[in-house]
């Protein structure tokens, strides 16, 4: 893992210290992808709008904020750091996760609820201009534990170029994403595409994903009509039809030559310079991606990406739906700041996190990160964003992960199911029993299994 520290830096920028008779110290841990640094920069940036707010009320108080950046790859291993730093009484005030883990968190006491800060605030930070599905995420067992930082959609980004070489029209291929909006362009269709894309030699491979724990597998058994989670009673579901055609899908994959066997071993950094030099033609990405490819230098010869190149050889479209007619899905994975249990002023580090939210951060981190608002009112840079425009039809579609106590096990194992049938260590029928097994011995009571 990249660790990296620049809150001193920031500090000296801004100019805060020595402006107040008393300074607090508020930490962070931030976390995501090499763009997402925008999750520790906004906390500084908020730190000198607290401290003004601080100033103006008469508080004689400074603030300074000490933000840990980490580019995650093992998402287990950053939470057991997490864990470790807890129990050694060094946990910082602020920790930014996906929200998914909040109901983990809470069950182990590491984090506290923020409802009376919310209603304390709610007026004076406009909280109401938030998007409430966002709020609604970071609810666990009826209590707010978080706060929204950014959200996303998970688009199937093609490469144009492929496609021109396949004899596609430029009408055929701006046509694509609507074809897929209207369920006339299935999974089935794509993987057909992809195929012939490898057997013309114009591709190495027709389909990638993830090769890592991640929302994209619960995607594709929602794209098959599975749920995850019981609405009634919160239990997670194991939903066996549509986890066995997932199960399905991605032997499917392997077996139809468009997907290598060793897709769950492949880095990350292979991954990104095969689909940005056309090298593969679909690729389950998400938003934050587009950014990434025009910072990170990922192709061989280009190193970044221009923006002007990915307009012209990348597309993006909803994942297709199951069958014809049916409905197209996508994900979002909203990003959230809790304060921990060690937050020495529990209301300051609210605040602080709650002025994240302003319209020029939110803008900030949205453009810088790929990311989208989590708020209805945005900044002209946000709103004629022509990226962002694109994308957010596709928040109509999207879909959330369970939060609950115990997501990390039934997440784990859906995708240990997943890569033994990739890799033919069982087959689809196989990893559904195993699957079935594991997660009723673990779970009890806490799982329902369907179908």
């Amino acid at each position: 893992m990249n660790r990296w520290c620049v809150g001193f830096l920031i500090a000296a920028m801004l100019g805060f210290a020595g402006l107040a008779a008393e300074t607090v110290e508020i930490t962070a841990w931030a976390s995501g992808s090499p763009v997402d640094a925008t999750r520790c920069l906004n906390l500084y940036l908020a730190g000198g709008y607290l401290e003004n707010e601080l100033d103006a009320e008469g508080a004689a108080l400074g603030i300074d904020v000490t933000c840990q950046y980490t580019h995650v790859e093992d998402w287990a291993a950053y939470m057991r750091r997490f864990r470790l730093a807890f129990e050694a009484g060094q946990a910082p005030w602020i920790f930014a996760a996906g929200h998914e883990l909040i109901g983990e968190l809470a069950d182990a006491g590491l984090i506290i609820p923020l409802d009376e800060y919310y209603e304390k605030y709610w007026d004076k930070y406009e909280l109401g201009d938030l998007y409430q599905p966002l709020i609604e995420a970071c609810k666990y067992q009826g209590k707010l534990y978080g706060f929204p930082q950014d959200t996303e959609a998970r688009p199937v980004y093609f490469r144009k170029d492929v496609l021109r070489k396949l004899g596609w029209s430029e009408e055929e291929i701006e046509a694509l994403p609507e074809k897929v909006l209207k369920g006339e362009f299935t999974l089935d269709d794509m993987i057909a595409v992809a195929k012939e894309a490898v057997e013309k030699g114009l591709v190495e491979w027709g389909i990638y994903h993830r090769p890592s724990p991640g929302g994209y597998f619960h995607m594709i058994t929602m794209a098959f009509g599975g749920i995850l989670q019981d609405p009634e009673t919160g239990k997670l579901v194991l939903d066996k039809n549509a986890i066995l055609k997932n199960l399905q899908f991605h032997a499917r994959l392997v077996a139809e030559g468009v997907t290598p066997a060793a897709m769950t071993q492949t880095s990350w950094r292979s991954i990104h310079k095969a689909v940005v030099e056309g090298k593969v033609l679909f690729w389950f990405g998400g938003t934050w991606h587009w950014a990434e490819w025009q910072r990170v230098a990922y192709h061989g010869e280009l190193g970044t990406l221009p923006e002007e190149y990915e307009w012209e050889n990348l597309g993006f479209m909803l994942v297709p739906a199951a069958e014809k007619g049916g409905k197209p899905v996508t994900q979002s994975h909203p990003f959230v700041y809790v304060v921990t249990k060690q937050a020495e002023n529990p209301e300051l580090a609210f605040r602080l996190i709650a002025l994240t939210a302003k319209p020029d951060l939110v803008a900030k981190h949205a453009l810088g990160s790929g990311h989208l608002s989590i708020r209805k009112t945005n900044t002209a840079e946000y709103t004629s964003w022509k990226f962002g425009n694109a994308v957010t039809y596709m928040l109509d579609y999207t879909t959330t992960i369970p939060n609950h106590a115990r997501w990390s096990v039934y997440h784990r194992a859906v995708y240990d199911a997943i890569q033994a049938v990739e890799t033919g260590a069982m087959s689809p029928e196989e990893a559904l029993a195993w699957l079935e097994d594991k997660l009723t011995k673990e779970l009890g009571d806490e799982l329902i299994v369907k179908g």
